[in-house]
């Protein structure tokens, strides 16, 4: 056998042997301290010293996973955080920002800042962050019904949005309106965070699809939301 046969022969023996590794697969990022998120990116921001005029590292995004490694508060009476942002990078921010994941307090200010949110998709964000990572609390089935609320109200100013931008006239090139409705860019930043939408034929219009009522009853069927998300989510499902 020649040398260059006998090479592919080895490197194919090697392939056959050594275990498949998907390129897409990611590996999660060990950050050290006690996990919390990112809940209000108003006060988000990771300065290099306990002060509100430090320096400014960056913005942490809204859901952003933290670290809290120890806590400070100001002569002011501000308290703030030390956290940890992946292995190396460290930095303070506002502890208001931050909500720990499992804890029965913390939870209760993700709670209030959604209920007091005027901002429709950030509610939508918030709400949803809060039925993620906060699921073993008590108030998680409330976060649902609170997502299913706010859907269903967006969905009409949808509906008036994709009507302006697909018109009156009907479809051609074997498409309908509901492959328009449901392609309106406005459902864009709502389908990103796992909010999508139905199209109604009857009515002309888009609608929630429901599906955050579907999960409060499949996780949390004894929960007092339980009733209410079953009847939205019957309502839902006669009209589509």
């Amino acid at each position: 056998m020649c040398s260059r046969s006998l090479f592919f022969l080895l490197l194919l023996l090697v392939l056959a042997v050594s275990p498949f590794v998907p390129a897409q697969t990611k590996r999660r990022v060990f950050i050290p301290g006690q996990r919390a998120i990112v809940i209000d990116e108003r006060l988000s921001a990771l300065r290099a010293q306990p002060d509100v005029k430090a320096g400014l590292d960056q913005r942490l995004r809204r859901g952003r996973a933290v670290g809290i490694l120890r806590a400070a508060t100001t002569r002011s009476g501000a308290r703030f955080l030390r956290v940890a942002i992946s292995r190396n990078k460290r930095g303070w921010v506002l502890a208001e920002a931050v909500a720990r994941l499992g804890n029965a307090a913390d939870a209760e200010k993700l709670m209030k800042l959604i209920e007091e949110t005027e901002d429709e998709f950030t509610k939508a964000r918030l709400a949803r962050l809060f039925a993620d990572e906060f699921r073993a609390t008590a108030l998680a089935p409330k976060a649902l019904l609170l997502l299913g609320a706010i859907a269903e109200k967006v969905a009409e100013r949808l509906t008036r949005d994709a009507k302006r931008r697909v018109g009156d006239e009907e479809p051609g090139r074997g498409l309908g309106k509901r492959d328009y409705f449901l392609n309106f860019n406005g459902l864009d930043r709502y389908n990103r965070i796992g909010v999508t939408f139905d199209y109604d034929e009857a009515s002309d219009r888009i609608v929630y699809d429901g599906a955050a009522y579907r999960e409060l009853l499949r996780r949390y069927p004894k929960s007092e939301e339980a009733k209410a998300a079953r009847e939205r989510a019957e309502k839902i499902k006669s009209r589509l």
